[in-house]
């Protein structure tokens, strides 16, 4: 019993030394705990982020985009590529306002945006959502003749979206001389947009063309829009020669002469004669000039001075007789006049 208070003295003493020895080990690591984070504090203070997220126009994902950083001198701060999600960060920018420019869209379908400011802040990165166009297509326009094929300038075509609502996005082409017109065609979709081309102006001196043409504008592809013209009836031309001034040949018809007296050789040389009675009227008759002869013509045969000759003849005849018969009356008459005693009257009574 005596050795117990060693034994006792000893237990306290060692139990004492390792409850000291863990109160230290536990409240050591505390300052140095706290050390990194004053001294994270500062530096996020002072720096700011940006974050790009990269898509095309029907919302995927558009990677391998490049893009820069630059200050208002224009100088770089920083440049990168979009990755396969899309998306480019840029860290440790100081705050303020830097430019943003894309350089490349990453893709032959895509374009790329316009320059643009972005403010930058400390703290959280900024999240820009950039959507890139579809490059545009490009459209020829041609007008020809339905016949020749040649190219028709001064046609008016209107280019429209197809079904869109209130000409929105339509426009319209004019062909030149050569009979063709060119514009960019925006793209909506991957697998391109439609249009049509319809003509309202048809080019001077042909038909309009009513029918409408479906265009299929593709990124970055070229397509060709043509609309043919029948050209209207043209006018009866003039001819290209002049009238001549003499007749070209004989006349078809001849004169019938009405003269009573010929020379030897069957033509007519003057005018009938008028009867010698004072009481019959003479009958008079014009003829017809008869044209010109042309020069070295043959002369008339005895047929038609036989006809003129019978045909005067018989119109002295018919004067002649006219006179007998009115003669014959004035005798008669006298002869009864003077018989009962009556006085003779004169043509002046």
């Amino acid at each position: 019993m005596k050795h117990h208070p060693l034994l006792f003295t000893t237990l306290a003493l060692t139990a004492a030394v390792l409850t000291s020895a863990a109160t230290t080990a536990t409240a050591a690591p505390s300052p140095s705990a706290e050390a990194p984070k004053e001294q994270a504090d500062p530096a996020s203070a002072d720096k700011a982020g940006l974050r790009i997220v990269k898509t095309d126009p029907e919302g995927q994902a558009a990677p391998g985009a490049a893009f820069q950083l630059l200050d208002s001198a224009g100088k770089t701060l920083a440049e990168g590529k979009t990755g396969s999600d899309g998306t480019l960060a840029f860290s440790d920018l100081t705050p303020g306002v830097v430019r943003l420019k894309e350089t490349s869209s990453g893709s032959p379908l895509l374009g790329t945006v316009p320059d643009q400011d972005v403010v930058v802040a400390p703290g959280e990165p900024k999240v820009l959502e950039i959507t890139d166009p579809y490059k545009s297509a490009g459209l020829t326009l041609k007008v020809t003749d339905r016949a020749t094929g040649k190219g028709l300038p001064g046609a008016i075509v209107n280019i429209a979206p197809k079904d869109a609502k209130d000409d929105k996005g339509a426009f319209t082409l004019t062909t030149g001389p050569d009979g063709t017109a060119k514009a960019p065609l925006p793209v909506g979709k991957k697998t391109g947009s439609a249009y049509t081309a319809t003509e309202t102006k048809a080019p001077d001196g042909y038909r309009l063309e009513t029918t409408p043409v479906e265009i299929t504008a593709k990124p970055g592809a070229e397509t060709t829009a043509a609309l043919t013209n029948t050209a209207t009836a043209k006018p009866t031309e003039e001819p290209t020669g002049k009238p001549t001034a003499k007749p070209t040949g004989d006349p078809t018809t001849q004169p019938t002469p009405t003269t009573s007296s010929s020379t030897g050789a069957g033509e007519p040389t003057g005018t009938p004669s008028s009867s010698s009675s004072p009481d019959i009227g003479t009958a008079t008759s014009t003829p017809s000039a008869p044209d010109a002869k042309p020069e070295g013509s043959l002369a008339h045969t005895g047929a038609d001075s036989t006809n003129g000759w019978l045909l005067a003849t018989g119109g002295l005849l018919l004067a002649a007789g006219g006179g007998a018969v009115y003669a014959a009356r004035r005798r008669k008459h006298d002869a009864s006049e003077t018989g009962t005693g009556q006085h003779r009257r004169t043509d002046d009574n």
